[in-house]
């Protein structure tokens, strides 16, 4: 038997695309209600989330010289959707991180190649 042949072992590959929401400042703070709205309300359960520090250039860039602005907290939120509920998804992701604010972030999309399910055991307890 032809490993790279054998379907029947393989995990099955979706065309899905990866939505990735940059949260700025303030509304780093959402983030959890955010994660948790994308499970309980469209049970996407692949889901990343990174704290991170960042220059905005469309903010106020005071300093000193020749020096860089101060750096500001930003929180990345990544997630694998399949291809059919993508514009759903992103505009879900859009109203519920309130991005239509001036300096609230961004959102864009990108088509992957593929990816695999995954999904959570029933007996697990939730955690919040």
């Amino acid at each position: 038997m032809n490993s790279i042949t054998d379907t029947e072992h393989h995990l099955q590959i979706k065309a899905v695309k990866l939505i990735t929401c940059v949260l700025n400042g303030k509304n780093i703070d959402g983030e959890g209600d955010l994660l948790h709205a994308l499970y309980e309300e469209k049970k996407i359960t692949r889901a990343n989330s990174i704290k991170c520090r960042g220059y905005a250039s469309l903010f106020d860039a005071k300093t000193v010289g020749d020096g860089l602005p101060e750096p500001r907290f930003a929180r990345i939120i990544e997630v694998i959707v399949p291809e059919t509920e993508a514009d759903d998804v992103f505009d879900f992701i859009y109203e519920k991180a309130e991005l239509g604010k001036p300096g609230a972030g961004v959102v864009y999309m990108a088509s992957l190649l593929g990816a695999s399910s995954y999904s959570l055991p029933r007996d697990v307890p939730q955690e919040v």
